[in-house]
Parts: structure tokens; C-alpha cells; sequence
């Protein structure tokens, strides 16, 4: 048996892991846009301000909210029907998403941030204007995207976790 201190820390990297790999697939952790406008850059679409939907106020949030679909925080601890509604959720997006196991399977980390600095320097800020309503299409495209990402990554997470050798936890 573990002891309390030890047990402590790897739940907490265990969190830690699973924080970083949803973030990671997330395109605009993996870059900053630097031009005349955001001299020192724009904190990964934090400093990109848009109308507030849902309390999705800048570029960033937008897309954390999986583009104004996904806005609404549980309570923690979560309950029976937040874990369910979590569960059929993701089985949805599995179902509208497969991956290919070659892609599932990757667990190199520099490839996850590489795909996901290709979606931001191809998609992400096209039509973005700050302070404007992003576009219908924008917006579905962006929601297809953002959905598939967490497919993606949640598909990577469970093959990473599967290298991990649980008998320590």
C-alpha cells in the first residue's frame, strides 16, 4: 500500500496527464499568433476579443467551449447523471468520429502538438475578426474540429495509459 504523500502525487500527475493531453489537441495551446497586431504575441487567442456567447469572450474560450456548443461547467464532484451525460456525450462523438487505429494509436507528444499547430495555422484564425460574430460557418467547421480533436485525444490518452504501468498507481 501506498503511502497517503505518495499517493497524493500520483493522482495529482495522473490529473496532470489527462489536463495536458485534452489541452494539447486543443489548437490554440499550441501556438501564439504574432503579427503587427499582437507585437508579443496573442496568448493563444486569449487576447483575440469576440462578442461574449455563454461567456465565451475571446478566441481561446471559444474554442474551449468546442465553438460555443460545450459552454456548461459541472459541479464537482459530478453526479450519477453528469457522469452520464459525460458517458453518452462521448460515445456520440466516437460514433459521428472514427479514427484510424494508426492515428489513435500515436502517443508521440511532439506529433499531437505538431497536429495541433497545423489546425491553427490553417483554420483557426481564418475570418476571425476581434470584436465580430464568428460566421455559421465558421462556427459548424470549427465545431467539427474541435469534436474530432477530443476524439482524437481521448483515443490517444487511452493508449498512452495503456503504456503506463498501473501496478505503481
Amino acid at each position: 500500500m501506498k503511502g497517503a504523500s505518495e499517493a497524493d502525487g500520483l493522482s495529482t500527475a495522473m490529473r496532470l496527464l489527462l489536463h495536458y493531453a485534452g489541452d494539447i489537441h486543443q489548437p490554440l495551446h499550441a501556438t501564439s499568433r504574432v503579427n503587427h497586431e499582437y507585437t508579443q504575441g496573442d496568448r493563444g487567442g486569449n487576447s483575440v476579443v469576440l462578442p461574449s456567447v455563454s461567456g465565451a469572450k475571446n478566441l481561446h474560450s471559444v474554442w474551449d467551449s468546442v465553438i460555443y456548443s460545450r459552454a456548461t461547467d459541472f459541479d464537482l464532484p459530478f453526479s450519477t447523471s453528469d457522469w452520464d451525460s459525460i458517458s453518452s456525450d462521448a460515445q456520440a462523438l466516437i460514433a459521428k468520429y472514427p479514427i484510424d487505429a494508426s492515428v489513435a494509436s500515436n502517443i508521440d507528444v511532439n506529433q499531437w502538438a505538431q497536429d495541433s499547430f497545423k489546425i491553427s495555422s490553417e483554420f483557426v484564425y481564418e475570418g476571425v475578426t476581434p470584436n465580430q460574430t464568428l460566421s455559421d460557418e465558421y462556427i459548424k467547421k470549427g465545431q467539427e474540429i474541435t469534436e474530432k480533436q477530443i476524439v482524437i485525444g481521448g483515443s490517444r490518452l487511452a493508449s498512452m495509459l495503456k503504456t503506463l504501468n498501473m501496478e505503481q498507481w
